[in-house]
């Protein structure tokens, strides 16, 4: 089993942040960066296979595809259970949280800016604890 790990965020600075603190908690060494949705479906679509997970932190507000129309063309994909989605967001509309809830791919949804304790206790969660060893 492989595990992939991206982020899909058009903000830079957001990206590098996201980058060392995946590297710190240890979710990542070298986590894929996507600057917009229509790239990280180019990603998934090239590499889903049944042998390989991925860990998609999704922001909702991007140029291209948005995390939503992500979202949507996630549910098409072949091994849909093998994708999870943690959207970190600046929206703190509790429309977009409940509507995030209606995707089964959604794991968590986190409030940027993105914190290591949120990390560290997505690492521990029951989506993800066999992917680590403690």
């Amino acid at each position: 089993m492989e595990l992939r790990v991206m982020v899909v965020d058009d903000d830079k600075m957001f990206n590098l942040i996201a980058k060392v603190l995946l590297r710190d908690t240890g979710i990542a060494c070298n986590p894929t960066i996507c600057t917009n949705g229509e790239e990280a479906l180019e990603t998934i679509g090239q590499e889903i296979a049944l042998d390989k997970f991925f860990l998609v932190f999704l922001d909702i507000n991007m140029p291209v595809k948005n995390g939503w129309q992500v979202l949507d063309a996630l549910q098409a994909f072949p091994y849909p259970e093998n994708i999870h989605v943690v959207i970190v967001t600046s929206s703190i509309n509790k429309a977009d949280r409940k509507r995030a809830k209606t995707y089964p791919q959604l794991i968590d949804y986190l409030i940027k800016p993105i914190k290591r304790e949120s990390l560290l206790a997505l690492k521990s969660s029951s989506y993800l604890t066999t992917f680590f060893s403690y």
